[in-house]
């Protein structure tokens, strides 16, 4: 059977990167042909384009913004070169690239299935309001098939509903990523979704260690990847020590101090498989990115989880910590150093996990049946 494949396959983001390579890893192991549509619509071809975020915060006058994005272009043109040679090594797509649904209709006889997923493909304000990623330009909807994708939103705007609704309906199997994506489909649709866990889980910790950097780490460090300037510190409140290890950061919100400082390492050009191997060998991980958490603990590494206070966004976290029952991880007022060194029972998470990743193969399997 001949899949295509179609989420934000060339994005220069650690989770977009994961969730790609695991899905078609996943499938390709299965016995499935499948590559990913090259697709990169007008909003995807400038998200981590530095000279058209300068241009644009010139244009509207925004001074700072543009002179931090001029700073931070180095470090961003690295981190896309890494990326790069990541997808070029480990990723199948299609020769021609992809730009609206018009010219993706083309593909409709080509492939026995389409599966949109995972990410948030389906957040309108991430896919430049694009209803490719809906799968408008399948016309067979038997075709049509989604794995884990997220709305990372908890309501769809009004004016947005019936094209959500028309394009859902026509689906043959439906599965999302968390359970407000679920009520969202049934609202929309009338339609029963399947919560399905994210591709980056249906590989083992086996697997994902097999695509580490190798080599000797003799420093120990705690890791963090955080999105907002005040979570980290949020998080050294609760009085926490570094004991004479290192900090390694992952962060927008990096200043001057953090390149001087001798107890931090900077890590914002990591390459997809350096950032894997940093969360392997953690002791211990504080972030607010779902993949970021996700890979933790599939890596079985202690960790905090940061939630942001948006309900749609923190649906992915709060979900993938309930499913595994461990939602005392999260950051709170309350959290103090005894919670976060309290050790985690791995072998009742992993027994968890194999659990639900088998629900999750199964509808996939059905799916594409």
């Amino acid at each position: 059977m001949k899949l295509a494949l179609l989420s934000f396959h060339n994005a220069a983001n650690y989770g977009a990167a994961l969730q790609a390579f695991a899905l078609q890893k996943f499938l390709s192991d299965s016995g499935y042909d499948c590559e990913y549509i090259n697709y990169i619509n007008h909003s995807r071809a400038h998200e981590y384009s530095m000279s058209w975020h300068i241009y644009d915060c010139l244009k509207r006058g925004k001074l700072t913004s543009a002179a931090a994005f001029l700073v931070g272009s180095p470090f961003m043109e690295l981190r896309k070169y890494r990326f790069k040679k990541f997808y070029k090594n480990h990723l199948k797509t299609t020769r021609k690239i992809y730009h609206n649904s018009k010219e993706a209709e083309e593909l409709n006889d080509k492939y026995d299935k389409f599966v949109v997923g995972s990410d948030q493909v389906w957040n309108p304000i991430c896919n430049g309001y694009d209803s490719a990623f809906l799968l408008d330009f399948v016309k067979d909807r038997k075709k049509r098939v989604s794995y884990s994708p997220s709305f990372g939103m908890s309501e769809i705007a009004n004016d947005l509903k019936g094209d959500y609704r028309e394009n859902l309906s026509n689906f043959h199997s439906i599965g999302v990523r968390e359970q407000k994506g679920k009520e969202l489909v049934k609202e929309l649709t009338g339609r029963d979704a399947f919560v399905a866990i994210d591709p980056v889980m249906l590989l083992t910790k086996e697997q994902w260690l097999d695509i580490c950097e190798k080599g000797n780490r003799t420093e120990r460090y705690i890791f963090s990847y955080t999105n907002r300037d005040s979570q980290i510190a949020d998080f050294f409140h609760t009085g926490y020590k570094l004991n004479g290890r290192k900090h390694y950061i992952l962060s927008r919100y990096t200043r001057p101090k953090d390149f001087l400082n001798p107890q931090t390492r900077v890590k914002y050009c990591m390459s997809p498989q350096e950032f894997v191997s940093v969360i392997a060998n953690a002791d211990l991980v504080i972030s607010a990115s779902f993949h970021c958490v996700a890979m933790a603990i599939l890596l079985n590494r202690p960790f905090v989880a940061v939630l942001t206070g948006d309900a749609g966004k923190d649906e992915r976290i709060v979900n993938l910590l309930k499913t595994v029952d461990l939602g005392e991880r999260i950051q709170t007022k309350d959290t103090t150093i005894e919670i976060i060194d309290e050790p985690v029972d791995w072998d009742l998470v992993n027994a968890r996990l194999t659990e639900v990743r088998k629900m999750s193969v199964d509808y996939l399997r059905t799916a594409l049946s």
